[in-house]
C-alpha cells in the first residue's frame, strides 16, 4: 500500500468513525463504573437494584420508589403529571392520595416523551400523532388501545410503582 495513502487512513479514518458514531461510541466503550446511573440497569451488581436517591428515586428490580418531595417531582405535585423520562414513566396525580403511573411510549407507533395532558378531558396527547389516551387505566384510547397502566400505591410521601 502507497505509504501516503497509509497514513491518511490511519490519521483520518479514527476520526471520521468518531464524527459518525460521535459520544455514543465513548459511552459504549467506557470501563463501567458510572453505568449504573443511567437508568434502567439491572446488571450492575445490585441483583437489579438502583439507588437514583440523589435523583428522588430508587429502583428494585421492576419497582420504582419515588420520594414526592424531592424537588425532581416538583413538576408532578404543580402541575399534576409528568413524564418521568429516566423510567420512561407519565406520572398522574389524581388527589393528594392517589396517583396513577403509565408507560410514556405511544401505543400508536411508540413515541417517547412528546406528551401533554389535556386536564378537562382526562387524557394525554402524543404531540408526534396528536393521538389521545384515556388516563383512567381502563378505556381505550383513539388509535392504538390503551397507555399500559401500572400498579401504584402511596405511603409517607413514598410513591411506589410496580411495572
Amino acid at each position: 500500500m502507497n505509504k501516503k495513502r497509509r497514513n491518511f487512513l490511519i490519521n483520518t479514518c479514527p476520526t471520521v468513525a468518531l464524527v459518525f458514531m460521535g459520544v455514543t461510541m465513548l459511552e459504549a466503550c467506557s470501563s463501567g463504573g458510572e453505568d449504573s446511573y443511567a437508568g434502567g440497569n439491572s446488571s450492575d451488581g445490585n441483583g437489579g437494584n438502583e439507588s437514583n436517591s440523589g435523583s428522588g428515586y430508587t429502583t428494585s428490580g421492576s419497582d420504582v420508589i419515588i420520594d414526592l418531595s424531592h424537588s425532581a417531582f416538583s413538576k408532578l405535585q404543580n402541575d399534576g403529571w409528568m413524564n418521568f423520562t429516566a423510567q420512561n414513566m407519565l406520572l398522574l396525580k389524581i388527589d393528594a392520595s392517589t396517583y396513577r403511573a403509565f408507560t410514556n411510549a405511544c401505543p400508536h407507533q411508540g413515541a417517547r416523551n412528546q406528551w401533554s395532558y389535556n386536564t378537562s378531558a382526562d387524557k394525554f396527547v402524543c404531540g408526534q400523532h396528536n393521538n389521545s389516551y384515556p388516563a383512567d387505566c381502563t378505556t381505550n384510547g383513539s388509535v392504538g388501545g390503551v397507555l399500559k397502566c401500572y400498579t401504584t400505591s402511596l405511603k409517607d410521601g413514598v410513591l411506589s410503582v410496580t411495572r
